[in-house]
């Protein structure tokens, strides 16, 4: 019992040490933010959050790819990159970020129904059958995805440090 009591007597002194000793600010005119800085903020904060999210769905396609048309469907990189112009982004880097992204959405990776069905057309498997050329496909269109997506990655590397550069002063960057 007597050490609760002292726990207890302790968290009182240490609140009102915090109360009685807190060292007040000074408020200066220079640390107001200006009318235009939250402005400027919200459109960084909306081109990193946009950033982020065409990270995302970057790394799903790296991570599990190779993604069929249904799948790259789901994953929607044309409207990530449509956030990234209407938050206002557009630099030569973005050129290059949207050539990447149409080339994994060129290269799908066959549906699996196609794979069954040319297997199950297939009754003796030749160099030149449907189920071989599928497989060369499939094997390339991943590795175009992959290549696409890492790629990709690299130019959002070079956007993060753009808006690093394009940060308000006053705020914090984590790139």
């Amino acid at each position: 019992m007597s050490e609760i009591l002292i726990a207890l007597a302790a968290l009182a002194v240490g609140v009102l040490f915090g109360l009685f000793l807190r060292r007040p600010r000074p408020r200066s005119a220079t640390s107001a933010p200006s009318p235009v800085a939250p402005l400027e903020r919200a459109v960084h904060r909306e081109l990193l959050n946009a950033v982020d999210d065409l990270e995302y769905a970057l790394n799903t396609v790296r991570n599990f790819g190779p993604l069929s048309a249904s799948e790259l469907l789901n994953v929607d990189l044309p409207a990530k990159l449509d956030r990234l112009v209407l938050a206002g982004l557009s630099s030569e880097v973005f050129a290059r970020l949207r050539a990447r992204t149409e080339q994994i959405s060129l290269h799908p990776f066959p549906e699996q129904r196609e794979l069954v069905s040319a297997v199950r057309a297939d009754e003796r498997p030749s160099p030149l059958s449907a189920v071989w050329l599928l497989i060369r496909e499939a094997s390339g269109s991943g590795a175009a995805q992959h290549l696409a997506a890492g790629e990709a990655r690299n130019c959002l590397d070079e956007l993060r440090a753009e808006l690093a550069l394009l940060a308000p002063h006053d705020e914090a960057v984590l790139v």
